[in-house]
């Protein structure tokens, strides 16, 4: 089996802006990166240690299966060195993949599954 590595949880929001403003102003978080094209931000630790905190701006459009609505949520996403062949090789052990594989060209693949009692997760792949 391929090694993984848990390194973000991400949450839907239904205010980009309002809720980058909550994680740094009031819990403390430091923003380490909000994209200028996608409803996204990652906010990690003041000190740099530990896992990344993403804010997915909710977007209701979505009719594949991948939309989260917040507060509903944390999606746990598990980083894989090739998620292709990952993808493969959960098809064959029969899990459920939901809509289909998502990239932001130079930045990341990934998608989207379920376990066994309905939870969202992702596999993702660092460009």
């Amino acid at each position: 089996m391929a090694k993984r590595r848990i390194n973000l949880s991400w949450v839907s929001v239904s205010d980009i802006d309002q809720a980058v403003k909550f994680y740094t102003d009031v819990i403390g978080l430091k923003l380490l990166n909000k994209s200028e094209h996608y409803p996204w931000a990652e906010l990690g630790s003041p000190d740099g240690e530990g896992a990344v905190l993403g804010l997915a701006g909710h977007d209701p459009s979505t009719a594949d299966g991948t939309s989260v609505p917040p507060g509903s949520n944390a999606v746990v996403t598990m980083s894989v060195d090739d998620l292709n062949k990952e993808m493969e090789a959960f098809k064959q052990k029969g899990v459920k993949l939901l809509g289909e594989m998502m990239e932001v060209p130079g930045h990341v693949k990934m998608q989207m599954f379920e376990d066994l009692d309905g939870n969202r997760f992702q596999i993702v792949e660092m460009l």
